[in-house]
């Protein structure tokens, strides 16, 4: 089976991917289009050079593409060759367009941050960016009844990883071990010291 999960970013694809890479009937390529002088060399083997989609080899039973949607992309090759397709995206856009902002801003896309109201300054050409690229995801994806769709908060907050188990129907997909690792976002104002 082929599976393609077209996520928004910031949406907590890469820990949901990371669920899969680490199950060995699958074989899990993150972001396979994104250009080598985008990636660094911990993420160069994933990328596929220009080969298509259709033509990608792998050797377990499943493999599963995880694709972070941009409206300026065109899915449709991946869409092709998938037997299934997921939509994630992210319910709650002013802290995912922070966690947009602060990870264009420092370059750190997977590892944790800190998050202070008193301290965060919002780019308004990120937020007017990010702002399009949802809506664009909204109608391309998330209007058109074709494909299974979920959301972070769904996924990670109310057991929705057992969807993702009802919709693969793989014996392989149980409903264990999911999440992998920790929110990446460490609010400060949330921290209190003793004095």
């Amino acid at each position: 089976m082929v599976i393609t999960i077209l996520a928004e970013p910031r949406s907590g694809s890469t820990n949901f991917t990371n669920w899969f890479y680490f199950n060995k009937n699958f074989t899990v390529f993150f972001n396979p289009d994104i250009k080598p002088e985008h990636r660094n060399e911990d993420t160069i083997k994933w990328y596929k050079g220009g080969i298509s989609p259709k033509d990608y080899a792998y050797k377990t039973p499943h493999l599963l593409i995880k694709e972070d949607f941009y409206h300026y992309k065109d899915f449709s090759e991946f869409i092709e060759i998938s037997d299934k397709v997921i939509c994630l995206y992210r319910e709650d856009e002013p802290t995912q367009i922070e966690s947009w902002v602060n990870a264009k801003k420092t370059n750190n896309w997977s590892n944790p941050w800190r998050y202070s109201n008193n301290e965060f300054k919002l780019d308004e050409l990120e937020v007017s960016f990010f702002k399009e690229l949802k809506k664009s995801f909204r109608e391309r994806y998330l209007n058109d009844s074709t494909y299974f769709k979920i959301s972070y908060e769904e996924l990670y907050y109310r057991n929705g990883f057992q969807k993702i188990v009802d919709y693969l129907e793989l014996d392989c997909v149980k409903n264990e071990n999911f999440p992998l690792g920790q929110k990446y976002r460490i609010n400060t104002d949330d921290i209190r010291t003793l004095i």
